[in-house]
């Protein structure tokens, strides 16, 4: 019953999606709607390789789905004001390495003001190995969790690297590829860029300081 539920408000999300794909063609608003798939994604691999592993993972699929619908909603109106917010943010992008569309979070400081072009210092947070970790997981997480860093007037971005692969290979893409993101839609300071994380995020962290030191 909670799967013909889901499925059936997902049906929905996919449907709004693809009328915003055909009316929002030829505008600039056309490159937010990765921001909304996150969500449908998150619940749609859940549904299909059947990766709910707590029982609050069936209500977090709720939530979800009707938050891709509110930011559906405000791009139909030509709205996006989760582009201007601070706090707990997810955002989304269509991978160049195979075309999908692949999440990650930010901790937008309270100094962003996006009326001004005032830089900003981000760091990266790479997460440690989670064995239970989905995107649909990490969707509800990353709103409810700033993490144990928030330093003043520094974006942090939360990489989630395509779940658990020390951030190597099309990890490491995901990385350079969710900067490459934030650092278009918000104005960081690229002399101020760091990387740090946690156990398997450690490695990934020491990996990319060595081979990218020069960013």
């Amino acid at each position: 019953e909670t799967r013909n539920t889901l499925t059936d408000e997902l049906d929905k999300l996919c449907q709004t999606i693809d009328t915003l794909k055909t009316t929002l063609q030829t505008t600039d608003l056309s490159a937010l709607i990765p921001d909304v798939q996150i969500f449908y994604y998150a619940v749609h691999y859940a549904l299909t390789h059947d990766i709910f592993f707590e029982e609050d993972e069936f209500e977090i699929a709720g939530h979800l789905i009707a938050q891709g619908q509110a930011r559906a909603e405000e791009l139909k109106q030509g709205n996006a004001s989760w582009t201007q917010d601070t706090g707990l943010m997810v955002r989304g992008y269509l991978s160049d390495l195979d075309n999908t569309i692949q999440p990650y979070s930010l901790v937008v400081p309270e100094s962003f003001d996006a009326s001004t072009d005032t830089i900003h210092r981000l760091d990266i947070w790479h997460h440690g190995r989670g064995g239970k970790l989905s995107e649909l997981r990490f969707l509800h997480n990353q709103q409810n969790k700033p993490g144990e860093f928030t330093p003043d007037d520094t974006f942090m971005l939360h990489t989630y690297g395509r779940w658990s692969n020390a951030m190597k290979f099309a990890g490491e893409v995901d990385t350079f590829e969710a900067l490459d993101h934030a650092k278009t839609h918000y104005p960081i300071d690229e002399d101020r860029i760091c990387v740090r994380g946690f156990s398997m995020g450690g490695a990934a962290t020491w990996h990319q300081a060595v081979h990218h030191a020069d960013i």
